[in-house]
Order: structure tokens, then sequence, then C-alpha cells
């Protein structure tokens, strides 16, 4: 089984091209949505963190992230501490996906982690290569702006808990450069999947 590591920093594009995969007919593991499953209400992590960050951190029952990604990013400590909290648990989890596609005999699975080189993933074993989106950094944070409809301040204090982007193209196997348009970026996504097609 030949597997995938999809990355590239906040409102780069990693989205847009986790869809372009999934629709391509690939199995796409998102560690975003991992990391969702992994607080759920019940779960021992969401218990965690309401015992670091407060239970003023809940709302009926459900982890509050907005809330919470308001707190860790403007905290160095307060970031490292969630992580602690969380990422075994998204490794784990990650880790179970990953067994089961195997066992059923799946040839190609990507795994969509935006920190992917953060948390280490590249040393994990696992990837047999890694792509990452990427935009220059004042695209980059124009982006962000507009999508979350933050301030300069706050879309930097996001992009600056990451490794910049520049860093991560270098430890990339492919790039795809998401500066043009939608369609630009498809097309890329596009021949890279035809490529890797004709290798299965």
């Amino acid at each position: 089984m030949k597997i995938i590591g999809l990355t590239g920093s906040i409102a780069t594009g990693k989205s847009a091209v986790t869809k372009i995969v999934a629709a391509a007919g690939y199995r796409v593991i998102d560690a975003d949505l991992v990391a969702r499953e992994v607080v759920e209400p019940g779960t021992f992590t969401l218990e965690k963190i309401k015992d670091i960050f407060g239970l003023d951190i809940v709302e009926n029952g459900v982890l509050n992230r907005k809330k919470l990604g308001q707190m860790v990013f403007q905290d160095p400590a307060k970031l490292k501490a969630l992580t602690a909290i969380t990422s075994p648990a998204i490794y784990s989890a990650i880790e179970d996906k990953l067994n089961f596609f195997k066992n059923r005999g799946e040839k190609v699975i990507f795994i969509a982690i935006p920190l992917l080189f953060e948390q280490k993933y590249d040393e994990s074993g696992w990837l047999d290569q890694i792509l990452v989106v990427a935009t220059n950094p004042r695209i980059e944070l124009d982006r962000l702006m507009a999508r979350d409809h933050l301030d300069e301040y706050a879309a930097q204090s996001r992009i600056k808990a990451q490794i910049s982007i520049e860093k991560k193209a270098e430890m990339a196997d492919v790039v795809f450069d998401n500066n043009g348009s939608e369609e630009e970026l498809k097309q890329q996504v596009e021949k890279y999947l035809a490529d890797l097609k004709k290798e299965e």
C-alpha cells in the first residue's frame, strides 16, 4: 500500500486539493476530521482538555473550537499543552484507519495532515511521499483574513504558529503551486494523479 501525505500551511489550499483527490476516487484520511472525532462528547481527550482549559471551553457538552482556537493561538504554551493532549489520540486514530484500509487491500491512501511537519508525521515511517500545497506568504495571509474574517494580527498569529510554507515546500517531494486560479491548481493535481495511476 502506498501512503501519500498531503499538507500545506493554513489557507494555502490543502482542502481544495483534498477534494480533487477524493473526487478522483482515492481514499483520503483527513486529519482535520479525525481531530474532531477524538474530541467528541464523552471522549477521554475532551475530558483532558476540560481539565486543562476549564469547563467553559465546552458548551452543551460540545467543544467550542473557535473559543479554544482564540485561546491557544495567542499563547504558545497553551498551544503546546493542547497539542500534547490531542496529538497522541489523532496519531492513534489515523493508524487504526490505515490498518483498516490495508486489510481491505487498498493500493493508495492519501492522508491530509495540516501539521504534518510540525507533528513529525514525516518521521512516522508511514509516508512514501509528501505533497505540499504552497502559495506566497502574502496570498496566504490575504486568503486567511478573508476566509476566517480575521484581522491581520490574528491571521499572522495563526500562520506563525506553523512552520513557514517556504520551508515546507523545501521538504516536499511534490509541490502544487496555488498562487493562481482554482483551475490551474486542479490541472496540476490531475496531472499528478494521472502519473500516479500509471505507477499502480
